[in-house]
């Protein structure tokens, strides 16, 4: 058990060191509280009780930022030091803050006084090492039997961490077994919550979480893979290789850069920095400082791909999650969709109330350098989100419809297939009236996006727009024929196709979606690029996405019906969804197909 709290003191100190000047800063804020023992920081509103982003919880987050800021030995050596940062600590113990939303108070203060106590036990007396092991233990399955029978996936893994620290702190050896066995059993395959047979995440039911709730997953195992490693606690082998699996074929198919595909995150997407990849890059680095641990290779090219080195080229179709990720030629495009088994976007927390057009699938993702989404939301327009057909709306629009958080699609045409590096996915998108037939098909050098309208019921169609990207500016636009370049990519529009592009400042704020978070104005550079379906005439569309640094790939758009989409590669391949019993006539061959996708 030493050589695990060693371990867990080397992690606390060395991970997300802030900047000395940042910690000073903080360190100097700190005010006596009544002439006490205990200190305090002023501008934090103690009272707080938002949901979310509990502004309270400062507190702890500020002690450990000076912490790791100012480093150990300062802790050991300066007096006046230790007596404020022990006098911060008590504050919070004494008077046990809590929230209305039950995960600060039992996950998220648990997991950080947990923190702070295993950095500053030496300095502790038995007064305020009690008091703080006694909040620690409402996180902790020696004392919350909820967490063991009852929570799931992410929530599980952070009681299970939680779980970890109390052992540590009181030195129970049979709650450190315990702990370490609920860790083991929740690396599982197929549950409801957690990894997933294509080793995608779900979590609150059959919704996506790879970069959300998985995210946290992830880095949570990785400290326990390493903290446990070659001790009698440590994790089966058969359970490391199910994690690896999830981290190296399950989330990293999601990642570009230091960016994480969008449509993965959840209602994440709502808070600053969402798509950020820093807890995966830290996640990395602690695996390969673990001794004897398999495909240390991959791992190490994963955090090289983050850290700026060369893009992976690989596609992969995510049969559970539904979703379509495609690496080529330094270029990332996911396509996120939905069906009759899955939930889309959600609300929690006030969070995500716009999302409503993430709630029936089409969704597209491109990226090069990562930073084509990072951070755009407050000025987003969410009636306009990449790959989707659908009404331009006002926030206030699409503020107006209820319920559809927990309910999933009612269609069940649905599908998708792979074979190396070309895939298709495709669905039938379906709402307001509109019904559209979506099919995108991913092949080495590039990637086709085709749609047809079959319904349009009661819709103003002047309103009606397929969106083909929306994203930060990231240098000049230009026009090439049928082609916008941008940020080293290509769009191109394929046969009768136009793609409008506009370029404007938009302005908004983060609580537009997220109740917690600020009103202060932003302003962004977006790029919107969009088709018209103004005209009756105009109910389809096909474009192609490619590298700018090559010209456009040679396709050809075979059939985009009610039937049939299809398309034939320059090398004669033929990739196709079949949505009924159809004959496809390529020159002198006929290919036969019933409902399907086909590569041949």
């Amino acid at each position: 058990m030493r050589e695990i709290i060693r371990r867990f003191e080397e992690l606390l100190w060395k991970e997300d060191v802030p900047e000395l000047d940042y910690a000073l800063e903080l360190y100097q804020a700190l005010e006596p509280a009544d002439a006490s023992d205990m200190w305090y920081w002023r501008d934090v509103d103690y009272s707080d009780q938002t949901c979310s982003f509990w502004c309270t919880k400062k507190h702890f987050e500020r002690i450990l930022i000076i912490l790791k800021g100012f480093g150990r030995s300062r802790l050991l050596e300066n007096g006046e030091y230790r007596e404020k940062m022990v006098g911060a600590l008590k504050y919070w113990l004494v008077n046990d803050f809590k929230n209305p939303n039950w995960w600060h108070n039992q996950i998220g203060m648990p997991e950080a006084i947990g923190d702070i106590s295993i950095m500053m036990y030496s300095v502790l007396d038995e007064e305020l090492l009690s008091r703080a092991v006694a909040l620690i233990a409402r996180g902790s399955m020696a004392q919350n039997g909820k967490i063991d029978s009852q929570w799931t996936g992410a929530n599980l893994m952070w009681g299970a961490l939680n779980t970890v620290r109390h052992s540590l702190l009181t030195e129970d050896e049979a709650l450190l077994m315990r702990a370490s066995k609920r860790i083991s059993d929740e690396i599982t395959v197929g549950m409801k919550d957690g990894i997933q047979e294509d080793y995608s995440f779900f979590q609150h039911g059959p919704r996506l979480y790879s970069g959300g709730y998985g995210r946290s997953f992830l880095y949570d195992v990785s400290k326990a893979v390493y903290l446990l490693n070659g001790t009698k606690y440590q994790l089966p082998p058969e359970k490391t290789e199910i994690f690896l699996s999830f981290l190296l074929e399950g989330v990293r198919p999601m990642v570009q850069g230091h960016s994480l595909d969008w449509s993965c995150v959840g209602r994440e997407i709502t808070r600053p920095n969402a798509l950020d990849v820093g807890i995966v890059k830290t996640a990395l680095e602690i695996l390969l400082h673990t001794e004897k641990l398999p495909r240390k290779n991959e791992i190490k090219d994963f955090l090289e791909s983050i850290q700026g080195g060369a893009q992976p080229t690989l596609t992969k179709y995510f049969h559970k999650a539904f979703m379509l990720c495609h690496h080529f030629n330094g270029i990332y495009v996911g396509a996120k969709f939905l069906n009759d088994k899955l939930l889309g976007a959600e609300i929690c927390n006030s969070e995500g109330e716009l999302c409503y057009n993430m709630s029936y699938g089409t969704q597209t993702c491109i990226m090069k350098n990562g930073d084509e989404y990072f951070n755009i939301n407050p000025v987003w327009d969410y009636s306009r989100i990449p790959g989707t057909t659908a009404l331009v709306e006002t926030d206030g629009q699409l503020l107006l419809r209820k319920e559809w958080s927990r309910r999933p699609l009612s269609n069940q045409c649905f599908g998708g297939k792979q074979q190396g590096s070309r895939a298709v996915i495709y669905q039938l998108a379906e709402h307001d009236g509109i019904k559209m037939l979506v099919a995108d098909f991913a092949f080495e050098d590039g990637f086709v996006c085709l749609g047809v309208e079959i319904e349009h019921q009661g819709v103003d169609r002047t309103k009606l727009v397929t969106t083909v990207e929306q994203c930060l500016v990231q240098g000049n636009t230009l026009v090439e024929g049928s082609s916008i370049l941008h940020n080293g990519i290509r769009y191109t529009a394929l046969q009768d196709t136009h793609i409008k592009s506009a370029v404007e400042t938009k302005r908004g704020s983060w609580r537009r979606n997220n109740a917690a978070l600020s009103e202060e104005a932003v302003s962004r550079e977006v790029l919107t690029l969009s088709i018209d379906h103004s005209e009756k005439s105009q109910c389809k569309y096909a474009y192609m996405i490619s590298s700018a640094d090559s010209h456009a790939p040679k396709v050809e758009v075979l059939r985009n019906d009610c039937a049939l989409q299809a398309i034939r590669l320059s090398s004669g391949e033929v990739m196709a969804v079949f949505h009924q019993a159809e004959t496809l006539k390529v020159e002198d061959k006929k290919i036969i197909g019933d409902r399907g996708a086909l590569l041949c």
